[in-house]
């Protein structure tokens, strides 16, 4: 089925805000983007409407909608969730694999070209954001659609403070978090739904400590 205007709008926005393009401080309103797109402030409210539930802006009574600042404090709580999430995830992933059958060689093929884009990225905004690929990878193969929709949240605003939180990131090591997918991988393709749970937790373990400066 195709997108709505509505769904594409949304889409569009919110890699906007995700990117940078539309920083944080940023207001918009309906009328002009309705202009932009040349199209009626229904669809473009509905869209905005989408990104307030998603927490990435808000509404200002009587003058539109602010882009919503991106604080390091942001950034730990967002950690902290994915945290709690991701364990889950590739828990639930594994046992999937598990099963065997096309389906899992599919779940293993799409992580897999995930973490070779990881291997194969030479600089460290590539090599971050190839990370953070793998990680959204792993959602989206999540059977739980409704831990899927959180863990996509938090992905999102972990990428957006890849763009307006640089320096959140300059002091990770880009071997260890490469190093930490792979076993998370070949825990996840042998099916072992414990192991891929401890993996993803060790992954975490090692960020935690480093809360004033996350990354993937």
């Amino acid at each position: 089925m195709a997108a709505s205007l509505a769904e594409r709008l949304t889409a569009t926005l919110r890699d906007r805000v995700i990117t940078g393009v539309l920083a944080p401080g940023t207001v918009v309103i309906e009328p002009a983007l309705a202009r932009e797109f040349q199209v009626s402030k229904t669809p473009v409210r509905e869209a905005l409407q989408r990104l307030t539930h998603d927490g990435l802006i808000e509404v200002l009574p009587k003058r539109g909608y602010l882009v919503r600042a991106m604080t390091q404090a942001d950034l730990r709580d967002v950690i902290e969730l994915r945290e709690l999430l991701e364990p889950l995830a590739a828990a639930q992933v594994s046992a999937a694999v598990s099963r065997r059958g096309p389906a899992a060689e599919a779940i293993v093929d799409a992580l897999r070209q995930a973490l070779e884009a990881q291997r194969a990225a030479t600089r460290h905004d590539e090599r971050v954001g190839a990370a953070l690929r793998f990680h959204r990878t792993l959602a989206e193969l999540t059977p739980n659609a409704r831990l899927r929709a959180p863990l996509a949240r938090a992905l999102d605003e972990t990428t957006r403070a890849l763009y307006v939180l640089p320096a959140a990131f300059e002091e990770r090591r880009d071997d260890e978090g490469l190093a930490e997918h792979e076993a998370l991988f070949a825990a996840i393709e042998s099916g072992d739904a414990g192991a891929a749970e401890v993996a993803a937790g060790r992954h975490f373990a090692r960020l935690r400590p480093a809360a004033g400066s996350p990354t993937d």
